[in-house]
């Protein structure tokens, strides 16, 4: 959670880090200031890089605050927390908000998994539009992964 907090700090400040650049091929300040930073970024792909005839949508363009609610950082955050919340509800044997104890497992696992693919989703950005990396990112996406499989330990 701490790592998603440091790229919404990054994607917010005017100037990249020095924590965050390591030559032309790890910048997070590129990466987290590109328009593919935010969930704006899929319409961005569609419309400008492969042309697709569909209205560009810029949900972020609107202020600070739907940048930040949009922001990939931010919402990587809040899904970290979410399942932080879920595990100590399963912990507890409780449910939480609208996840019954019984789903707790189920909803963690889908969190994960939509993470890792999102998360990859993200590194083919950064790999072959981008063609730098953000290690904070990275670093990330390799959280998620091993909280999948750690996920896939729990059982039922």
């Amino acid at each position: 959670m701490l790592d998603s907090l440091f790229l919404v700090y990054e994607h917010f400040s005017p100037t990249a880090s020095k924590y965050c650049t390591f030559g032309e091929g790890f910048d997070c300040g590129i990466v987290n200031k590109s328009p593919y930073a935010n969930l704006d970024g899929i319409s961005y792909l569609l419309t400008i890089d492969f042309k697709l005839p569909i209205p560009l949508i810029d949900i972020a363009g609107l202020g600070v605050f739907f940048d930040l609610v949009t922001s990939n950082a931010f919402l990587g955050f809040l899904t970290l927390l979410f399942i932080l919340l879920l595990l100590i509800a399963r912990y507890e044997k409780k449910g939480f908000l609208w996840v019954k104890y019984e789903k707790t497992t189920a909803w963690i696992k889908g969190l994960l998994i939509f993470g890792v693919i999102y998360g990859f989703y993200l590194f083919l950005i950064q790999h072959f539009i981008l063609k730098t990396y953000c290690l904070f990112c990275l670093f990330l996406d390799l959280i998620l992964l091993i909280g999948l499989i750690l996920a896939w330990r729990l059982k039922k």
